[in-house]
């Protein structure tokens, strides 16, 4: 059974594909990133995701950086771990945080006797749910073999985010609640194979609860019904393996197919944008129905979306970035297209990355 696709796409569209651009576009943006990623400073561990991400499901990981070059990127992605402290007073805010931010040392965690002289600096140092989950998925997709990952830590981490309605706060110091960070907490419980940090039967209940009259989920209870936020409910029941457990499955695939117009809109009324053909798409490939979209319109909407530059814009005419250039590719590789690495919806990493994981090996058939 092969991870990538080998005989899909027309030949016209598979000449308009600007692959060496896209390459470039991503290595270059793991160097150095445009001013407006300036607001991003905390975020850098989401974008390291993006560009790695990319290039692995562009097949092109293992050529486009040398081994020490991901050794380096393994290595920086350890240094934002938040690991126990010797007195264990730090347990709830263990888990990864997305940059160097907060200004401490890079070894910070791995040396004790700072720690013992410098008593207060970390009061602040909090690890965030969405960035141990890009990080745990970053080092799936270079090939890390989670030895220096502190196990305890996270999971210890994820009992104190997780709320008494079952949903999950980014921080220890709080953030939004949404059905985002339950998502990432199961993708978090799949990757180290230990739900021991999550009440499985609350995230459940929770996840139910942000369903709307529609069939499809949103953010939270009450509010409107969302692509991104129907994969984050359906992600999370796949990991939690209780999908089956909901009813109304043809309804809801109903509302996901009616999100195409071309490319794929987030909800009705909205222009389409080239990252629903991941959310959307990944969602319809988790229920069954992926193969009733219309495969060549989507095609065509992403491909036009690409850039001189490399990369690939939420629309056309726009400025590409690094969210939407792998999403579009995620989206691309769902349909099949030639010489793309395919991708595991449940996880949003390739098939390659995810073969070992539990949680893959038992569905690897429907997805690769």
């Amino acid at each position: 059974m092969s991870d990538s696709n080998d005989n899909s796409s027309s030949g016209s569209e598979q000449s308009n594909f600007l692959i060496d651009k896209h390459i470039k576009y991503l290595l270059s943006h793991l160097s150095v990133l445009p001013h407006f990623y300036g607001s991003q400073d905390t975020n850098r561990m989401t974008i390291l995701f993006f560009c790695v991400g990319g290039l692995d499901i562009l097949n092109k990981l293992d050529t486009a950086i040398n081994q020490q070059m991901k050794e380096d990127i393994i290595n920086w992605i350890y240094s934002m771990q938040i690991t126990p402290k010797h007195d264990n007073s730090n347990l709830s805010r263990c888990g990864f945080r997305g940059g160097n931010f907060i200004g401490l040392p890079i070894d910070y965690y791995s040396n004790i006797s700072k720690q013992q002289e410098l008593p207060t600096i970390d009061t602040y140092d909090v690890g965030h749910i969405a960035m141990t989950y890009t990080a745990l998925a970053l080092l799936r997709m270079l090939g890390d073999d989670y030895l220096r990952i502190n196990r305890r830590g996270i999971t210890e981490g994820l009992k104190s985010l997780q709320r008494e309605n079952g949903c999950f706060q980014a921080t220890e110091f709080g953030s939004e609640t949404d059905i985002r960070f339950t998502f990432c907490a199961c993708a978090i419980s799949s990757f180290l194979d230990d739900w021991s940090g999550v009440n499985r039967e609350k995230a459940f209940e929770y996840v139910v609860s942000s369903r709307g009259f529609d069939y499809c989920f949103s953010h939270g209870p009450g509010l409107e019904s969302h692509g991104g936020s129907t994969y984050c409910a359906i992600s999370a029941l796949v990991l939690l393996d209780m999908l089956d457990r909901i009813p109304h499955k043809e309804e809801m695939q109903e509302w996901l197919l009616k999100r195409q117009i071309s490319g794929f809109q987030g909800r009705p009324q909205k222009d389409a944008d080239t990252c629903y053909s991941f959310w959307i798409g990944g969602t319809l490939k988790m229920l069954d129905c992926l193969q009733y979209i219309d495969e060549h319109q989507s095609e065509v909407f992403t491909l036009a979306c690409q850039t001189d530059i490399g990369g690939i814009a939420k629309e056309q005419n726009c400025y590409p970035d690094v969210l939407h250039t792998y999403m579009s590719l995620a989206g691309l590789s769902l349909i099949g297209f030639k010489g793309l690495n395919m991708v595991y919806p449940p996880l949003n990493i390739t098939c390659k990355a995810a073969k070992g994981l539990p949680c893959f090996d038992k569905q690897a058939e429907k997805y690769c």
